[in-house]
């Protein structure tokens, strides 16, 4: 029931023996939120699913043993969801860290590109980071600011030609502290 790496013992790489328990529960979870995105499906409504977000940097469960591990994952969970449940309907988002480039699941299973970016204050278009990313993948993904804590300015976006696809804005303990100290969101 835990995500973050130092709460929990569950280790990635014994999901991957397909007889072991936490397989079994692994493709158990899969096809119950697969059931559930099938019926958006049914109902004509695409989903932007950006599974394993922040992997390189080791906080989450599925980071913690490295770039195999996470990329079997994800490839595992895109084959039981694509091909094994038929589900046409996700955007499949993949969150960047920096220096992450083995991390990376491959065009094939990627739609779109994102950084989460927290820095505090700042609304800037964030255009280093845009070139950066479209560089890195070569012009042939849709890149985003998947979460930030303060968003960019949209004049200064469309002044500097960082065409973010779309920022959201991370709501929670993040935005409720910048609120009490009176800060920009």
């Amino acid at each position: 029931e835990e995500f973050y790496t130092e709460k929990t013992s569950f280790d990635i790489t014994q999901v991957f023996d397909e007889n072991s328990a936490g397989y079994k529960a692994m493709i158990e979870d899969i096809d119950y939120i697969s059931s559930l995105l099938k019926e958006l499906q049914d109902e004509n409504v695409p989903v932007i699913w950006r599974p394993l977000h922040e992997a390189a940097g080791g906080w989450f469960w599925w980071g913690a043993k490295g770039p195999e591990a996470c990329k079997e994952l994800w490839h595992v969970m895109f084959d039981r969801m694509v091909n094994h449940h038929g589900l046409r309907n996700l955007i499949w988002v993949w969150t960047r860290e920096p220096n992450d480039d083995a991390w990376y699941p491959g065009d094939e299973y990627v739609d779109i590109v994102g950084r989460d970016i927290y820095k505090e204050g700042d609304h800037t278009s964030q255009i280093l980071e845009f070139s950066d990313m479209n560089e890195r993948y070569g012009k042939k993904k849709m890149v985003t600011i998947s979460e930030c804590g303060s968003f960019p300015d949209p004049d200064k976006v469309v002044q500097d030609g960082a065409a973010w696809s779309w920022f959201m804005p991370w709501y929670g303990d993040y935005v409720r502290t910048a609120r009490a100290k009176g800060l920009p969101e």
